[in-house]
C-alpha cells in the first residue's frame, strides 16, 4: 500500500528495481595542506567599496524598504545536474582501492573497490529525486564555450560545476598556488540595477560577516568566503571549495541502496545544527536549508552554503525571500513570516528525508500532511523498535553492550526531535540550542570520532577504543601517507 511518500531506495535510471554494483567515491580522511584564504586569495580588487559609496554602508543595505518586485530573488544557484553530460559520465573513473585501517568499520553497503572494476556510472543515473542538483560530475566534461572568459584570464583553470535559473559555479585554480582552489558563484545575466545589486551584496555581507567570526567554533561549519567584485554587471562571489560535493547527491546515491545507520543520521544532524547555530547566534536567518545547500568537505564533514536567501535578524518589514517548497516552512508562504523557527522547520524537514529515506513532496496532500504535523506517512525514524539492550539483532549479531541507549530504547529519540522540529506553530518547535543540548546530540558530539558522512560502526565507536585513540591520533600521520577511511 502506497504511503504517499517515495522512497529512494533501488530506484534506477530506467525504472528498474535492479541495484547495480555501486562504489561511490571514498571519503578521505586527511587532507592536503590547505591554503589559509587571508593569506592567499585573489589579488582582485574588491568592488564592494565601490558600491557602498552609493548604496550606503553595510547596515543600510539590509534596509531595503517597502515591496519591491526588484527585491524577490529565487534561491540562487536552483538545484542542476548538467543531464547533457550523463553519457559522458560513464569515462569516469572508479576510486582506488584504499587501505583500510583495521579498527575501522567498513561499510557493508559499499566494499573496498578494485582498482581494475567498471567505470563508476556502471550503476545508471537515478531518475528519482526529480530535482537536480548542482554537479557531481568532471567538471573537465563542460564545454568550454559555457566558460567565463574573466575567469578564465584570471584564473589558470576553471571548470563549470553548476548551474542555475540565476547563477552560474565555476571551481578555479591559482595561478600563483595551483593547489588553491576555490568556488566562484556568478550571476548568469547582468544585474538590471542598482537595487537588485543592493539586494544581492546583502548575501556577499552575510558570508563575509559570517567568516569575519573567527573566535567561534562552530565556524567551521560553514563555507568560507574569500572575495567578491563586479564584472561588467555581473556579481561574482568566491567560497572556498568542497571537494566532495552536496549533501542532496550523496542522499540520493546512498539512498538507492538504503536507509543510512542511525549513527550517521545523527552526526548529520549535529553538524548541521553546529552550522545553523552558528548563523542564528550572528543574528541571521538562512531561509533556503536543504541537502543542496550543505556541502562535504575533504574529511566528509559538513558546511552550510548557499546564503542567497539569508537576511538579517530583525527581518526588514514587506521582503519576500522564498526557498524550495519541499523545504519551505508553512509560516512564510503563508505570512510571509521570516524568523528562526522557519530555519528549523527546513531543519526537521531536511531529517525526515535523511532518516526515512524519502523524496520529499513539493504539493498535494502529502505536503500538506507534513506541515500539519502528521508524520506518518515517513515510517518509524528510530532503528530500533525495541528494548534490545544485551539482545541480539536479526542477523543474529549481538548489539554491544557500550551502544547508546538511545538506539536501543522503544521511545525513538529521533522520531521525537523531528516532530517536534516539524511542530506546524513556530513558537512550538525547539530553537537550534534546545536541540544540541539533547542527551542524543551531547552523546554523538562526545563519541563520533570522523566527518558526519564517515561510516563508523552501526552505533558508532566504542567509547575508549583503540578507534577513539586512532580518531585522536589522526593528525599524527606522516604528511606523506596516503589513505582514506570508506563510506
Amino acid at each position: 500500500m502506497s504511503t504517499g511518500l517515495l522512497s529512494k531506495r533501488n530506484r534506477l535510471s530506467n525504472g528498474s528495481a535492479e541495484i547495480s554494483h555501486f562504489a561511490p567515491p571514498d571519503t578521505p580522511c586527511k587532507r592536503p595542506a590547505q591554503p589559509q584564504f587571508s593569506a592567499t586569495s585573489p589579488s582582485f580588487k574588491s568592488s564592494i567599496s565601490n558600491f557602498s559609496e552609493s548604496s550606503g554602508d553595510v547596515e543600510e543595505i539590509f534596509d531595503l524598504g517597502g515591496h519591491n518586485t526588484e527585491y524577490e530573488m529565487p534561491p540562487t544557484p536552483t538545484k542542476t545536474f548538467g543531464s547533457t553530460h550523463a553519457d559522458s559520465l560513464q569515462s569516469l573513473p572508479v576510486p582506488r582501492a584504499w587501505n583500510i585501517p583495521s579498527t575501522t568499520p567498513v561499510d557493508p553497503l559499499f566494499p573496498t573497490v578494485s582498482p581494475t572494476a567498471g567505470s563508476l556510472l556502471d550503476l545508471k543515473t537515478p531518475t528519482t529525486p526529480a530535482k537536480p542538483t548542482i554537479g557531481y560530475f568532471d567538471p573537465s566534461l563542460t564545454p568550454s564555450s559555457s566558460l567565463d572568459t574573466f575567469l578564465l584570464n584570471k584564473f589558470q583553470d576553471v571548470s563549470s560545476i553548476g548551474s542555475g535559473e540565476f547563477s552560474s559555479v565555476y571551481l578555479v585554480t591559482e595561478r600563483e598556488n595551483p593547489h588553491n582552489k576555490y568556488a566562484v558563484k556568478r550571476t548568469k545575466t547582468p544585474l538590471p540595477g542598482q537595487k537588485s545589486l543592493v539586494r544581492r551584496l546583502e548575501e556577499v555581507a552575510i558570508l563575509k560577516d559570517l567568516s569575519s567570526r573567527t573566535e567561534d567554533n562552530d565556524r567551521e561549519y560553514i563555507i568560507n568566503f574569500v572575495d567578491s567584485w563586479e564584472f561588467q554587471g555581473h556579481l561574482y562571489i568566491m567560497t572556498e571549495y568542497c571537494e566532495n560535493g552536496n549533501l542532496d547527491v550523496f542522499l540520493a546515491e546512498y539512498g538507492r541502496l538504503s536507509k543510512l545507520d542511525e549513527w550517521r543520521v545523527w552526526k548529520i544532524l549535529v553538524e548541521i545544527a553546529f552550522g545553523l547555530r552558528f548563523i542564528h547566534d550572528a543574528g541571521y536567518i538562512h531561509l533556503d536549508l536543504k541537502p543542496a545547500n550543505v556541502f562535504i568537505t575533504f574529511e566528509g564533514s559538513l558546511k552550510i552554503g548557499d546564503f542567497g536567501m539569508a537576511t538579517k535578524l530583525p527581518v526588514t518589514k514587506g521582503i519576500e525571500r522564498e526557498g524550495d517548497r519541499e523545504y519551505i516552512a508553512p509560516e512564510v508562504l503563508a505570512l510571509q513570516e521570516y524568523s528562526k523557527p522557519a530555519d528549523i522547520f527546513s531543519f526537521g524537514l531536511v531529517m525526515l528525508e535523511i532518516a526515512a529515506n524519502i523524496v520529499l513532496p513539493d504539493n498535494g496532500a502529502p505536503w500538506h500532511k507534513l506541515r500539519s504535523g502528521d508524520l506518518s506517512d515517513a515510517g518509524r525514524l528510530s532503528s530500533s523498535s525495541g528494548d534490545l539492550k544485551n539482545m541480539y539483532k536479526a542477523d543474529g549479531t549481538k548489539v554491544p553492550p557500550w551502544a547508546p541507549d538511545f538506539m536501543l530504547d522503544e521511545a525513538g529519540g529521533l522520531d521525537k526531535l523531528v516532530k517536534w522540529m516539524l511542530k506546524p506553530t513556530p513558537s512550538d518547535r525547539p530553537t537550534i540550542h534546545d536541540i544540541l543540548h539533547t542527551e542524543e546530540a551531547r552523546t554523538v558530539e562526545s563519541r563520533r570520532r570522523s566527518g558526519a558522512i564517515i561510516f563508523e560502526g552501526e552505533y558508532g565507536p566504542e567509547p575508549n577504543s583503540a578507534l577513539q585513540k586512532a580518531g585522536k591520533d589522526m593528525s599524527m600521520l606522516d604528511q606523506d601517507e596516503d589513505w582514506r577511511m570508506e563510506l
